[in-house]
């Protein structure tokens, strides 16, 4: 089967797994689902470095040979292998900012083995790509990267801006860290059964400034072309009316979350009445 996916993109050029029929075959547990092996075929081809993304189409990716979408000299240059297991780790301490030496979750898998990554962070800290720092509250070291040391030195005052943070954000990669620098218990219930549940299936985090103030569930509804507010939780002493600019700042996010969902309108549950009245938000 796999020898069949790969004809097809050599012979037809950028294709997704809608593309192909639905097949059985040696699958693994996907989001609790079983997955279409067609799907793991082009997952394991990208990881082995035979194809590559070309496009996105919605929540659909479309996979073609990596010499059709990278130089021919990119893929001749050879980077030794030590140096590309650096490189990854170091990318993982890049998305993050402030990791910690054995990283949070499975922050490495697949970087090598655990002796390995302490050799290669080892190397890193001698060769100055990361730099240990103790940060106040927060136990043990962590580690930074050496060009980034100004922003702790100096670091610039924060926009009166609010995201919705995904649940697979690198923000959120160490829940230990948001606990003890900003007293914010995270967990993402996703996998949960529904009964055990605190908060929701999909709830993001809202960042406000520098600060995590409080929870929102949104769904998108498609069909329709809408974006349903399911609940909405704050923080405990967090007032979003006497917290300058967060009204205007959270209307601003709930209309780029409208143009991220592809809505033209915002529902509120019933029990959001006061939300509702402060947020109300138009693309």
């Amino acid at each position: 089967m796999a020898e069949r996916v790969l004809e097809r993109i050599r012979a037809n050029g950028p294709l997704s797994s809608a593309d192909f029929e639905r097949e059985s075959g040696p699958t693994k547990d996907w989001f609790g689902m079983p997955e279409n092996a067609v799907r793991a075929v082009l997952e394991a081809y990208t990881v082995t470095g035979v194809i590559g993304l070309a496009r996105r189409d919605g929540n659909l990716r479309y996979y073609d040979l990596l010499e059709r979408l990278l130089p021919a000299e990119l893929l001749a240059h050879e980077v030794p292998e030590r140096e590309q297991l650096r490189r990854k780790l170091l990318s993982r301490y890049r998305a993050h900012g402030l990791l910690g030496p054995g990283g949070a979750g499975g922050t490495f898998a697949r970087i090598a083995n655990p002796p390995e990554r302490n050799e290669l962070r080892k190397e890193l800290i001698e060769l100055g790509a990361l730099v240990p720092v103790d940060v106040e509250g927060v136990r043990g070291k962590r580690l930074v990267l050496a060009e980034e040391l100004a922003l702790l030195q100096a670091s610039p005052e924060p926009a009166p801006s609010v995201a919705f943070i995904a649940p697979f954000d690198s923000l959120l990669w160490d829940t230990g860290l948001l606990a003890s620098l900003f007293d914010f218990d995270y967990v993402w219930e996703g996998f949960f059964p529904p009964a055990t549940r605190r908060w929701g299936y999909y709830v993001l985090p809202i960042l406000f400034a520098d600060r995590l103030v409080g929870r929102i569930e949104p769904r998108i509804d498609r069909d329709q072309a809408r974006l349903e507010v399911l609940d909405v939780w704050w923080e405990d002493g967090f007032a979003p009316r006497r917290a300058d600019g967060f009204v205007d700042a959270m209307r601003d996010a709930l209309r780029a979350y409208l143009r991220f969902a592809g809505a033209d309108r915002l529902e509120w549950a019933a029990h959001l009445t006061t939300e509702k009245r402060h947020f109300l938000a138009r693309p």
